[in-house]
Order: C-alpha cells, then sequence, then structure tokens
C-alpha cells in the first residue's frame, strides 16, 4: 500500500481529522491524542499493511496517546502524508 493510501486509511481508522487533537512521531511510531478514542478504529488500524501494533499509553497529562508502530524509516513518511491529509496538529 503506497504511503498517501496508508494515511488514507489510518486516519479514517483514527476517527477522521475532526478526532485528531495532535499528531507527533519518532523513529519507529505515529503519536496521536484524540477526541474521542470511542471512535477509534482498532481492528481497522491494526489489520493495516505495515502496522506492527497500536498502544495505547497514559501521558503525564492523564489523557491516552495512541501509538501506531510502523518501524524505523517509516514513521516520519506516514507522519508527512497524514499532516499533508489532515492539515497541522
Amino acid at each position: 500500500m503506497e504511503t498517501h493510501q496508508l494515511a488514507a486509511s489510518v486516519l479514517a481508522a483514527f476517527g477522521g481529522t475532526e478526532n485528531l487533537v495532535k499528531l507527533r512521531y519518532c523513529a519507529s511510531r505515529i503519536r496521536a491524542e484524540l477526541r474521542d478514542g470511542g471512535r477509534l478504529d482498532r481492528s481497522g488500524i491494526e489489520g493495516l499493511p505495515g502496522v506492527k501494533a497500536l498502544l495505547e499509553v497514559e501521558t503525564p497529562r492523564l489523557t491516552t496517546e495512541y501509538q501506531l508502530v510502523v518501524g524505523p524509516g517509516n514513521a516520519r513518511p506516514l507522519y508527512q502524508a497524514l499532516i499533508a491529509l489532515s492539515g497541522e496538529k
């Protein structure tokens, strides 16, 4: 699956652009804060090619951060495609 298509699928599984509060990335993960975690399509996101895992991590602010593990070298291009589709978050 091409990066732009993967980004569109990830964005839909996150509940759409309006459900994103913040997007970040690190070496191997996309980190997302969502307005409503109930809108997350966990099975849809975990079934995407290139997605190794989806983790839920509590932040110091007592919010949940969803970490999409995509592997080294894959996070930045996917993040850039997500930003292009959703706008800066």
